[in-house]
């Protein structure tokens, strides 16, 4: 029982120290918009904001982008073409992001299509 306090300890600050703590936070919503930067940045918008978004932007800016809360060029695009055919479809997606970061940026997303 000691070990396993002294793991969960050591395992909470290494995540502080790297700052690898991020809350996640889940969002329903049918998507309002759809804008791609030209540093590669996707900017989404939902019809619904999220209440635990902490950015002030109305509707609030949901971002997608390389590097940030491990999302890779690969991860962007597969998110990319979901978004793309939830929005082209009318269903509403679920996001995943992290609610501690103002750009409240996106690591999962999920179409359900029953």
């Amino acid at each position: 029982m000691k070990l396993i306090a002294i793991i969960t300890f050591l395992l909470m600050n290494a995540f502080s120290v790297f700052g690898m703590a991020a809350t996640p936070a889940w969002h329903t919503s049918k998507i309002k918009s759809v804008y791609p930067q030209a540093n590669g940045r996707v900017v989404f918008t939902f019809v619904d904001d999220a209440p635990s978004c902490p950015n002030a932007n109305s509707p609030k800016y949901h971002y997608l982008s390389v590097g940030d809360n491990g999302v890779t060029q690969e991860g962007l695009n597969n998110m990319l073409s979901v978004a793309l055919t939830a929005a082209a479809t009318g269903r509403e997606v679920a996001i995943n992001f992290d609610a501690d970061t103002n750009g409240c940026q996106i690591n999962r997303l999920l179409i359900n299509f029953e």
